[in-house]
């Protein structure tokens, strides 16, 4: 069974620019031409009409794709309910084509709070049953790609014939059968490398029972991130981030996602942390309100990553042993 390449990702500030620096989105191209220059393996883009606004993420990641040769482009995640089956297919086709098969969609049904029943409202949505409803539009829109429906033939189809494999966020039991039943990958929030790896666990008995290749499902994790000088100065940018963002303090959006605020260094550590239970894409939220140094923050957040990957995944020549294999 082939094993997965570590990866970094870095998700793109599209809320942050609407907060930060009077929307300015040509400062979102600007950060995914320096990722891909930093080494980064892929760029992301969340998704928000009214709850917590930013740039419409496929029209962003269309213009990435046009600034960009390398880097894979990701939704983290896309909220299939705020459009059509049709329009999103056909939005997502087109933008494989653009990007020529660089993309990956991760999908959401949205959190169940006020700003996502009032957003889905807007567009005539209902908002109950919000997973089935998702999981109707993912298997619609594979079909349109796939030209099974009947008297309607979507056009352009996708760069891969398959369509661009799609990530299913979020960590309830139903959402880890489903990942490891239905999804090319999982992207949840865990809060804690124990969490993440107990999720992993579950995802891999669902795809067993399936019938599919455990390891055939891409495994990632989205993780914010603020560090400084002193783990007091990040855990204070943290704490304005998070109430800027989601309008709670960190402490509340911790026990939800995961969450770090320290050195470079201590973030490093705990990067690596959720490698070894299993993440092999890891995607990396700097918390930075203003976006001040941003482009200089990514380029060592990347760097301390890829120091401690390197040696957590190097053989112990001293006592020639290896690392176990790590699950996903």
């Amino acid at each position: 069974m082939a094993t997965q390449t570590p990866k970094t990702g870095l998700l793109l500030p599209s809320r942050e620019v609407v907060l930060f620096a009077n929307s300015d989105l040509t400062i979102v191209i600007a950060a995914a031409r320096r990722a891909e220059q930093a080494g980064y393996d892929s760029v992301w883009v969340g998704d928000s009409l009214l709850a917590r606004p930013r740039g419409e993420p496929l029209t962003l990641l269309a213009a990435v794709a046009g600034a960009t040769t390398r880097v894979t482009l990701g939704t983290a995640v896309l909220l299939p309910l705020l459009r059509h089956p049709i329009s999103l297919a056909h939005a997502l086709a087109t933008l494989d084509r653009i990007a020529e098969g660089r993309l990956v969609v991760g999908m959401g049904p949205g959190a169940e709070l006020p700003g996502t029943h009032a957003e889905l409202a807007a567009v005539g949505v209902p908002s109950d049953r919000r997973v089935g409803a998702m999981l109707s539009a993912v298997e619609r829109v594979r079909r349109l790609w796939r030209n099974e429906e009947t008297d309607l033939e979507l056009q352009p189809r996708p760069f891969r014939p398959e369509g661009p494999p799609i990530w299913l966020g979020g960590s309830g039991p139903r959402m880890l059968r489903l990942a490891g039943r239905a999804f090319d990958g999982w992207l949840p929030f865990s809060p804690t490398p124990a969490e993440y790896a107990s999720g992993l666990r579950a995802v891999r008995e669902a795809a067993e029972t399936a019938g599919r290749d455990p390891d055939s499902i891409a495994t990632g994790a989205y993780l914010t991130v603020a560090v400084a000088d002193t783990p007091l100065d990040a855990a204070k940018e943290l704490d304005a981030y998070m109430r800027a963002y989601y309008g709670v303090p960190a402490e509340v959006m911790s026990r939800a996602q995961a969450c770090h605020a320290g050195t470079l260094e201590s973030a490093a550590g705990w990067f690596a942390a959720y490698r070894d239970a299993g993440a092999r894409h890891l995607v990396v939220r700097l918390a930075r309100p203003s976006l001040s140094d941003y482009n200089d923050t990514i380029d060592q957040l990347f760097g301390a990553a890829m120091i401690h990957h390197q040696i957590s995944m190097a053989p112990d020549a001293k006592r020639g042993v290896r690392p176990p294999r790590a699950e996903g």
